[in-house]
Formats: structure tokens, sequence, C-alpha cells
């Protein structure tokens, strides 16, 4: 399995981070003078900071979120810093405890426009980003600021690793070598290289952000993980791009225009001053950026502003951005028409999305929940106290292959950046767990907490999708057969009713969990029972206790765009994952290759088209390899057969539960029914093993609009 992580370091120099001309002198002058809400810490160097101890109480994450009573959008700065940050990491000795490891790690750091409600609050530890939270109906606006210090991780401390943003200098991908008896050999990616670019790992500071689990447009500023956004220039160790710069040069005009049904479709659509902006800084990185050791050295076919200029003149959205890049979307309410979809209101996530860095974003903690509310959690709210969000990581500063060879290739999973934590409920409380599983590469089978604890628990959602009604009651039943309780475990491939999946990464799952009325109780996954928080009853019981579970009667009852799909199509596609056993890293064959139908992802050619409002039944294989989540951004699906890793082929019993990520049976299929609806563009599927996705294990699909003008009479 594949970890996604690099030791960062450059060699890039003050020359390529100081840049800018006389043009936007003055408007740095200003920024410089401006209120950071939330900057990069000094550290020092050569210090180690600390790490954080096991069994510490539970964090809350931070929140973007409208204030009480507002009308309006959903407003939030989401910055990408660095700092040097301390993590847990398995021990490489069997049965020591989790050992303290530390290095230059990329993260999410939020503040509202006014600069208030900062995250994450301390410095050193690594932490989700802040949690988004909106309504179905609600505009969201999201500025992500990149203010990575790209010479921060060039230093002795990362003696001998190279520098992040080597993909981006021209040298391909990153490189690992081991020292024996016979010299230096490579180990990654093999000589001769068994991973070319871009199927590669090639850490970059390049930054965007997917909404995973939205039904929003895949184009322009909405949920487009084809931005490239690259740091902002520093001048004085600080970034030119900041708050006070994009007021300068009307970014804000962006939502203004956004929010009055304006969104831009084409670049002379953007406000004229930010266009400026991004010209003049696109072309002084150019002018001096580092290529191959060689400043201002890159070919002009490589070089940023080279690349948006022939999309712009083409009428294309152009990808290739400096400091800063908006997100405003709608969160669509149904609108009631059968060929229509709205946004499934529930637990979803987003994380950064840079192809050859995308597991070693996530292993930074590059991740957060987006939490969607809408008619669901109205009807479930009266029946828990309170809710708690769980998002699952794991920490490193280096991918596996990256790493000497014969080190262990398992990532602690954290919750909510803390290792083994205590969740604290009171007796009888019922709470509503949401939680997201944003580790690169861990699956989180979670157990039944032992039946003699006597804690409660009932999933309510899947992936951000409530369950319907009458598979809500197939839990009950399960739950509550011979009128004694019993927790389910949550297992994949999906044993028996009501067909529930366990947490493969990206995956989510609602559970409503009632407390007994006393004890410790260890929440533990997968056959080793590994512990993953500890669950401490204390304190009064419940006031005004809360009869546990829902009945079927007070279930949410399904949205109508929520129905089941109509099996009865035309466009049946089959798409074939596999890992094949390699060699080139060491005799054991430690580098396999990572492929769909065969082949790794290829820029510039799209490997499956769809038509705007088309519903398609698609048969996904795994034949090789663990059980890759197979994941398609902004259309969920419906899973309507599954051939199981034991051979055992069945059809699901209707109604079918939604996914947007499922983890594909080992050696067998599933098969799913999906409608491309309301939105055309491209977008990807791949693996939600990052490292898989970052070494090829991804395809470019997109969705066309079939209708047009041409007659024939």
């Amino acid at each position: 399995m594949l970890k996604d992580d690099e030791k960062p370091n450059s060699e890039a120099g003050a020359s390529r981070r100081e840049f800018l001309g006389k043009a936007l002198a003055a408007g740095a002058g200003l920024a410089l003078g401006s209120n950071l809400p939330l900057g990069n810490p000094t550290v020092d160097a050569q210090s180690a900071p600390s790490c954080a101890q096991t069994g510490e109480k539970l964090m809350t994450i931070g929140e973007i979120k409208k204030p009480a009573g507002s009308t309006g959008p959903v407003q939030g700065v989401i910055k990408v810093l660095n700092e040097r940050k301390a993590y847990l990491a398995k021990s490489s000795a069997s049965g020591n405890p989790p050992v303290c490891q530390y290095g230059e790690m990329r993260y999410f750091a939020s503040s509202l426009p006014n600069g208030s409600q900062m995250w994450p609050t301390t410095h050193g530890l690594p932490t989700p980003g802040p949690t988004i939270r909106a309504r179905v109906g609600d505009t969201v606006e999201i500025t992500l600021l990149n203010q990575v210090d790209v010479q921060q991780f060039a230093n002795s401390r990362d003696t001998g690793v190279k520098p992040l943003d080597q993909g981006d200098e021209g040298y391909g991908c990153d490189v690992a070598t081991t020292t024996g008896p016979s010299g230096s050999s490579n180990t990654y990616p093999g000589n001769p290289p068994f991973d070319t670019m871009p199927d590669c790992f090639h850490g970059s500071s390049t930054a965007n952000l997917h909404y995973h689990g939205t039904h929003v447009s895949p184009n322009i500023i909405e949920d487009n993980v084809f931005v490239q956004l690259r740091p902002s220039p520093r001048i004085n160790g600080q970034p030119v791009v900041n708050e006070k710069y994009l007021a300068d040069h009307d970014f804000g005009q962006i939502f203004t225009n956004c929010q009055a049904g304006h969104s831009p479709t084409r670049w002379q659509d953007l406000p004229q001053k930010w266009q400026n902006a991004q010209h003049d800084l696109l072309t002084q990185y150019d002018k001096t950026a580092v290529w191959q050791g060689k400043t201002g050295g890159t070919p002009p076919e490589e070089q940023l502003w080279h690349k948006d200029s022939v999309d712009i003149a083409a009428g294309r959205w152009p990808q290739h951005y400096i400091g800063a890049y908006p997100s405003c979307f709608k969160l669509p309410p149904w609108n009631g028409q059968p060929n229509s979809m709205g946004q499934a209101p529930g637990t979803h996530w987003y994380h950064a999305h840079k192809h050859g860095s995308t597991a070693l974003n996530l292993s930074n903690g590059m991740a957060g929940a987006f939490i969607i509310q809408g008619d669901y959690d109205d009807k479930l709210r009266p029946f828990y106290n309170k809710e708690v969000v769980l998002v699952l990581q794991q920490y490193g500063v280096q991918v596996n292959l990256l790493r000497a060879v014969g080190t262990t290739a398992s990532d602690l999973v954290s919750v909510n950046g803390q290792f083994t934590p205590v969740l604290d409920m009171q007796p009888g409380e019922v709470q509503l767990w949401r939680i997201v599983n944003a580790c690169h590469q861990a699956a989180v089978p979670l157990n039944g907490p032992p039946a003699s604890s006597g804690l409660k628990w009932i999933q309510t959602a899947q992936d951000g999708v409530q369950l319907h009604p009458d598979n809500y009651n197939l839990a009950l039943q399960a739950a509550q057969s011979g009128g004694t309780w019993t927790n389910a475990t949550l297992t994949t491939p999906m044993t028996s009713p009501p067909w529930f999946g366990n947490l493969a990464p990206g995956n989510r799952v609602d559970l409503l969990v009632q407390a007994p009325a006393s004890g410790s109780i260890p929440i533990q996954f997968g056959s080793n029972n590994t512990l993953l928080f500890t669950v401490m009853v204390t304190g009064n019981p419940i006031s005004n206790p809360i009869a546990f579970p829902p009945p079927q009667s007070s279930f949410p009852p399904m949205p109508g765009f929520l129905n089941d799909l109509n099996p009865n199509v035309v466009i049946h596609r089959e798409l074939h994952f596999k890992t094949t056993p390699g060699t080139g890293r060491n005799s054991s064959g430690a580098a396999p290759d990572q492929t769909i139908n065969g082949k790794k992802f290829q820029d510039h050619i799209f490997d499956q088209t769809m038509q705007l409002g088309d519903t398609e039944e698609w048969t996904i294989y795994n034949d090789g390899g663990p059980a890759h989540p197979f994941h398609i951004h902004i259309n969920p699906f419906q899973i309507i057969e599954i051939k199981t890793a034991a051979g055992a082929t069945f059809k699901l019993p209707t109604p079918w539960i939604w996914w947007d990520n499922i983890a594909l049976p080992q050696g067998g299929y599933i098969k799913f029914l999906s409608r491309f609806a309301d939105f055309t563009g491209a977008y990807v599927l791949h693996c939600h093993i990052l490292g898989h996705e970052d070494r090829g294990m991804m395809e470019m699909v997109r969705v066309i609009d079939p209708s047009t003008t041409i007659g024939h009479h």
C-alpha cells in the first residue's frame, strides 16, 4: 500500500521567491504592512517540536460558517502554509510504542475575512483543515491563498532529500537512493525508471481544492481540480499575495459577480485589475523560476503564462495562477425535475488534489470536513444531543517508496490530529458522529464496540447521503434481533443487509451513538483491533434523555432526486483496476504498476465521455491488488450488483444505497448506475489510495451536451 509524503526541501533560492517587478512594488509595500490573520510561525530550524501525548481529550475542529442569523454566503479564507511539525509514527521495532518524528509540512490554516476564528490554534502539530459548514441552497465562497515558503524546505535538517517542487523545476520524479556495500542505488523511481512523469511521486507546493461529495460544476471556480495555484512571491520573507493585496486588485469582485449569478466563464470575465495582477505575477515567475538549476531557464513551452495564453486564445479557462484562487458555487437545491439532481445534505470533505503530490498533500494534513446541512439534518436533529466531527488522517513527511528500503509502510491513523484521543460522553447522551476517512492510504473498518460496554450505534448515512428509511429499518431489525441489541461491524465488501461499507479512504459514515451509564469503551478497527479512540462516559446522566434509536417512522424521508435510478440503460462501461507486481525497488518487487484498463493516466486525453442527462451502467473490476477505492467526482452512484472476494455474485436489493467512493473487492467487481445530471465539463475518476492515483491509477472524463442547433429539413 502506498503512502504519500516526502521530506520536502528546496534549493530554489531567494531569487525565485522574492521576484516582483516595479509594477507590483507599491502594492507589495502595502501588503507588508497589513495584519495577516495567520502567517507562517517562526520556528527554529534545528529545533524539534514535541509530539502530542496519546489519550488526550478529543479536539473540536475550527469551522468556516455563516455568522448566526446571516442569510448571506458562507465565506472563508483557507491558506496553504508550512511549518516544522511533530507527529507520532509507527516504530520500526515490532511491538514498540509510537515514536516522535518531525519535518517541514504544509497545512491548511483559515480565517474569516475579518480576521477572526483562526485555525489551527496551536503550532507545531498536524491537524485537519477547518471544517466548512454550509446548507443546501447556500453560496460558498472560499479564498485559497498559497503562501508556502518553499525556502523552508531546503536546509541542513533535510540533507540528502531532493527539493519540494523537483518536478516543477524540470528534474522529473522525486528520487530516493539507498547506499549499500556496493555503493548507491536508485530505489525510486528505479534505474531504469519504473515510474515517469507525470505518473510518479513529485511533491509540489502547487495547490488547489477538490470538494469531495459536492454536486456542483467541475469547471472554472467551482470544483475544478485542474487548477494549478503556485505559491505567492515573497519580499523580506513575507508573502506578497495576501488579503490586502487581494483587496487592492479587485479579487472580491469575483465573489460579488458570483453572488449575482455572473461567475466567470472565460478569462476576460475576471476583474481587469486581477487579470493584470495575474499576468504580471505569472510572467515574472517565468522569468525568474529555476529550471534544472538555472534561474530563468524554463523552456518556453513549460512557462506558465505561455500555457495560460494558449488556453485563453482558444477560449479555454487557463489552469495556472499565482498566490490566490477563488472558489464560488451554490449548493444546488433540487429543482423537482426528474432529469436533475440536487446537493445531498450530509458529511462531505475537501482536500488538495495535485497529481503526483496528492498523497503527500493528505499526509501533510491538507484535508478537512465539509458539512452540508439540509432536511436530513433537520429531521434527525431531535434525536441527538450533540454532533461530533471526526476526521481520520495519516501524517508523515515522506511517501513510502521514497523511504529507505525495509522501513515500515504503515502510517498511524489519527483522529482530529490526535492519536488515540478520548471522546467524552455523558450517561445516556446521544451523539451524531460524522466520520470522514481522509487518510491517504488506510482503510478503517470499524469494529462494533464490546457487547458488554452498553454503547449503541446505528448508521444513518453513507458517503454523505442518508440511507433510505427502508435500509435504516433493516439496520434496526439487525440491531434489535431477538430483543437483544447488537452493534454491527462495518465491513467491505458488503456482506449482509443493509449492505454497509467500511471506511475505505474517501468514505464517510454518519452514526447515531448512545452512551451507557458509565465506562471507558475502546473504538477499534480492523482484524487486529487497532485502537482508534476511546469513549469515556462520565458525569451526570443526560437530562430529558432521548429515545434511542429513532423509529423508522421518524427517519428523514428520501428526497425525490435520490430515488432509485432506472436500471434499463443502453450505455454500459467496464473499467479494470489492476496492481501488477513490478521490479526495480528491491527483490520483493515493491513497486507495482497501478493501471486502469491496462494503462496509466495520460495528460490531455479523455478516457470516458458521457452525455448530459444520461444514466449509465458501469462495471468496475479489481483485477489485482488491494481493495482499490473507486471514486468519481461530481455525481454519486448506486451499486446494484457485486462480486465479492470470495467469488459470490449477487444483485443488491432495492432501495439501493448511494456512494461516491467504494472499495473494490479483491478479484471481484461492483456494478453501479449513475446519472450524469446538470453539469458538463471535465473531471477525473481514480483510486483513492492516493499513492496509486499519483502513480497512474486515474482517468480524465468529461460530460458533453448532446444538443445542437444543426438540423436536416
